[in-house]
């Protein structure tokens, strides 16, 4: 929730901020640095109101301030004969760098990026004075340090504010919704498509906690052990809906005959759910033993296979039950479950590598075309378009609406332009002395702060304004000309990249849509060929991860709700890992069977629906594995049940001669 304008916590930032800024600031011109506002814009971009924040974004800033310097150096020192060729491979190394920032999505691709745009700062204004980049790398590793460790000391003696109750705030907010689809799911009530979406929204909450992963981890106030069981609740949760999913629809596509004499046991189920109890052992033959379904039928065989989701589901959920308590009251938990939260980690957010290659070019053809202008006119603004321009599309063409952000950074950009003329040429010479000075900066920075909270390109806003207006120990405004081109620059390297971007990408909520849609396929082409227990836990959890993001661009797309089809493909994605690795370890005409039909998967991926070819083939592989010595009682049994459920929910039932 974003508190109001005037309200506390906002303020509290602000000021902050503006303390932070000041200070930083004050030392770099004590200290003779020779661009001492980088140290206040330092402050500008790093400062936030979550410790873990800051202190994960100053700690990648530096590191990759530090590489940026030491590899321009490098280049500087291998190309110092040959500046035209030292302007291309420093274009090269900036832009591989600022792909990766796109490929990393965790906190830490805030150091890449630092990294590349460093090297623009460093190496191309200096192109053509090799001997002063050594000083340049030092001043601003000094400058930017400097404005870190202000940020730091400031957000640490000033009411740090920690990520820990958000993310136990998330944590609560999930389970009671997870509760109330697993008993739904139990009395056999498909929820309508409106409740639906809202899971599958909850299912990006849950899989985003992968984000907040790098920012926990510098949270001092967060201990190891709180981030551990939040992680395994995740890891859980993750393999949890899936489970629910398919008791969902076992047990509302069952006939009423099996759903009554089954009745009792779903009670019980239903019960354990709620106190958070894993299930006795003999549940699941009491479940077997309740109904007299003929054995070897498809009733009996949807049954035993309902008995063991069941169970599964409960025990993962118990523990889940156990991770929340102990999370919230800090008690020991059974020492199994106790190595197995200390071994856990977030897991990973796959890049969307088609997007993260298509914005790389955009860069790489922003960053080539002004370094052209600048070679052919001598312009000395070109290497602020160029780097502008190029930092433009890094931190807003991987969005969906690249280039309305884009576009939108731009419009913020000319605000900046509008307010730094105000504090340059009106506020600033009003400032006599130290103390009118510190009020001036306190009345132009402190509201723009205050907004930034809920407005994050308010703070480039701020940087933008104060690093062009060339603020030093004694103030001396730039000529206007000056400043206007300059100003000229920075917007015509946006638009540069603004061009370059759409030339090289679609945009679109529908675009984006189509493109998870070729990535999901993929994946589950992948899983036919090989599939670990590992890699079947990455696929899910990389299915959740695009079902989360999918939810909200089909509103965008304006294309007809499909949160159910997007379970279904999920859980047929899951046993088909299931196929392979049971697969794996047979021989025979099982093993052929199965091969063959992952053969017809991958040959039927694509199409509008599958084919009756398909199900003939997942037909004919269950009854040769019913044939087997292992019988119904087999993992290969159980992902063939699951994944013709998944896809053929509507066809006649198996039979053994079919």
């Amino acid at each position: 929730m974003i508190p109001p304008y005037f309200s506390f916590p906002r303020w509290l930032f602000a000021v902050k901020l503006f303390l932070a800024g000041m200070i930083a600031f004050a030392i770099a011109v004590h200290i003779g640095l020779p661009q001492p506002y980088w140290a206040l814009v330092t402050c500008c971009v790093v400062m936030n109101p979550i410790t873990g924040a800051i202190r994960s974004k100053a700690i990648y800033r530096f590191m990759g301030t530090l590489g940026a310097g030491v590899v321009s150096l490098i280049l500087a020192a291998v190309f110092v004969n040959t500046p035209l060729l030292l302007v291309g491979v420093m274009g090269l190394a900036a832009t591989a760098t600022l792909a990766v920032s796109l490929i990393d999505r965790t906190p830490r691709s805030y150091g890449f990026l630092l990294f590349g745009v460093t090297m623009m700062l460093v190496a191309v204004p200096e192109i053509d004075k090799p001997g002063n980049m050594f000083g340049t790398a030092v001043a601003r590793i000094t400058e930017i340090g400097l404005g870190i460790i202000c940020c730091t000391m400031i957000d640490s003696l000033i009411m740090p504010r920690s990520l820990g109750p958000q993310m136990r705030e998330r944590l609560h907010a999930w389970l009671p919704d997870v509760q109330r689809w697993f008993e739904e799911a139990l009395q056999g009530r498909e929820a309508d498509p409106e409740a639906t979406a809202d899971r599958l929204r909850m299912i990006g909450d849950v899989t985003a906690l992968s984000v907040l992963a790098g920012q926990l981890r510098y949270d001092p106030m967060v201990p190891r052990r709180e981030r551990r069981l939040a992680f395994a609740i995740q890891q859980r949760m993750l393999r949890l809906i899936p489970l629910i999913s398919g008791i969902e629809a076992r047990i509302s596509g069952g006939d009423a005959a099996q759903r009554e004499a089954l009745s009792q046991s779903f009670a019980e189920a239903a019960g354990l759910v709620r106190d958070g109890e894993a299930p006795p052992g003999d549940f699941t033959a009491r479940m077997n033993a309740a109904d007299d379904g003929a054995p070897g039928s498809w009733r009996r065989l949807v049954q035993r296979d309902l008995a063991v989701l069941i169970a599964d589901a409960l025990a993962l959920w118990a523990e889940i039950r156990n991770l929340d308590a102990a999370l919230a009251a800090g008690t020991p938990l059974p020492p199994a479950l106790e190595a197995s939260a200390r071994r856990v980690r977030a897991f990973p957010l796959r890049p969307d590598y088609p997007i993260v290659w298509r914005v790389s070019a955009a860069i790489l053809l922003t960053y080539g075309s002004l370094a052209a202008l600048w070679y052919l006119t001598g312009w000395q603004q070109a290497p602020g378009a160029l780097l502008i321009g190029s930092v433009a599309l890094a931190f807003f063409g991987g969005a969906d609406e690249a280039g309305a952000a884009v576009a939108q950074f731009a419009r913020f950009a000319a605000i900046a332009t509008g307010a730094a003329t105000v504090l340059c040429y009106i506020l600033l010479p009003l400032a006599s002395d130290y103390g009118s000075f510190l009020i001036v900066m306190a009345l132009f920075m402190m509201p723009i702060a205050a907004w930034s909270v809920s407005n994050p390109l308010a703070l480039l806003l701020l940087a933008f304004a104060l690093s062009t207006i060339n603020l030093q120990g004694e103030y001396q405004p730039l000529e206007f000309g000056t400043f206007l081109e300059a100003s000229f620059a920075s917007l015509l390297g946006i638009y540069v990249g603004f061009f370059w971007l759409h030339m090289a990408r679609r945009m679109g909520a529908s675009h984006a849509v189509e493109r998870f849609t070729k990535m999901a396929r993929a994946d589950v082409r992948a899983l036919t060929r090989k599939a670990t227990a590992r890699d079947r836990d990455l696929y899910v959890a990389r299915a959740l991860d695009r079902i989360g993001a999918l939810t909200a661009r089909l509103q965008a797309a304006g294309e007809p709700d499909e949160s159910v089809r997007l379970l279904r493909r999920l859980r047929a994605g899951a046993n088909i890992a299931d196929l392979r690795h049971a697969a794996d370890g047979l021989t025979g005409e099982t093993r052929q069977a199965v091969d063959h039909l992952l053969e017809t998967v991958r040959a039927d991926i694509g199409r509008g629906a599958p084919s009756a070819r398909l199900l003939a083939h997942i037909d004919g592989a269950l009854s040769m594995a019913l044939r087997s010595a292992a019988g119904d009682d087999n993992p290969l049994v159980r992902g063939l049940i699951g994944l013709r459920l998944a896809l053929f929910r509507q066809s006649p039932p198996w039979s053994p001669a079919g």
